[in-house]
């Protein structure tokens, strides 16, 4: 009587982007065993850029309150969320773009820098729930009777150290990407080098779009 052939193994399925949080080792090896795809943790970004956008917006919006009313309102709001998601896309697209040149091919940047994204939704609703509960009504400041120009109002913003450490943490957490993205580099190269280059070339530049985001609240401080 024939024996029954053995069951295949399944094929190694890529892992969750929310996995990376808990092991970067293991999440990293498991998507070395996959083809590349590179859109596959495009989502990440998305809501990462979308929630560094309400941030923004949230610690503006004492400045938007005291300036604007209304349609206007809504429209500093927009434009505030939309920008900073913007400048966060572009970001990502400098990671992806500048990390391929780096790390090579086998680097597969785009899914490696994608999925670090995942680090900061969770940060980004923390911080937004706090900025939002501990908002200041700055239309009721004034000066010797005359209402604060926008840089005064800036500045009021700026003075609170929930807006400072806010400030500081949207400007910083890309580094904890990076270190994330030089483990996966190493990991899928094997290549010192190639992970250094992939992680060191598109640094300084999405280091300068952050903060060129953050520009007006950084000129307040």
């Amino acid at each position: 009587m024939a024996r029954p052939r053995p069951t295949p193994a399944p094929p190694p399925t890529a892992p969750l982007a929310a996995e990376l949080l808990s092991g970067p080792a293991a999440f990293f090896e498991r998507l070395r065993q996959v083809p590349p795809l590179p859109w596959r943790y495009a989502l990440p970004p998305v809501l990462a850029a979308l929630l560094a956008g309400v941030v923004y917006a949230l610690l503006l919006r004492p400045v938007v309150g005291a300036t604007a009313q209304g349609a206007a309102a809504f429209a500093s709001y927009a434009v505030n969320v939309f920008g900073t998601f913007f400048l966060t896309v572009v970001g990502a697209a400098l990671m992806a773009g500048l990390g391929w040149l780096g790390a090579g091919r086998e680097g597969r940047a785009p899914e490696v820098y994608g999925a670090t994204f995942v680090l900061l939704p969770p940060l980004y609703l923390t911080l937004s729930v706090l900025v939002l509960l501990s908002g200041t009504d700055l239309g009721l400041i004034r000066v010797d009777g005359a209402a604060l120009s926008q840089r005064e109002l800036l500045e009021a913003v700026m003075q609170g150290g929930l807006a400072r450490v806010t400030v500081l943490l949207l400007l910083l957490a890309p580094l904890a990407q990076f270190a994330l993205a030089y483990r996966g580099f190493l990991t899928l190269t094997g290549d010192r080098r190639r992970a250094l280059l992939g992680t060191l070339l598109p640094l300084l530049p999405v280091l300068a779009v952050t903060a060129l985001g953050l520009a007006p609240l950084l000129a307040a401080w």
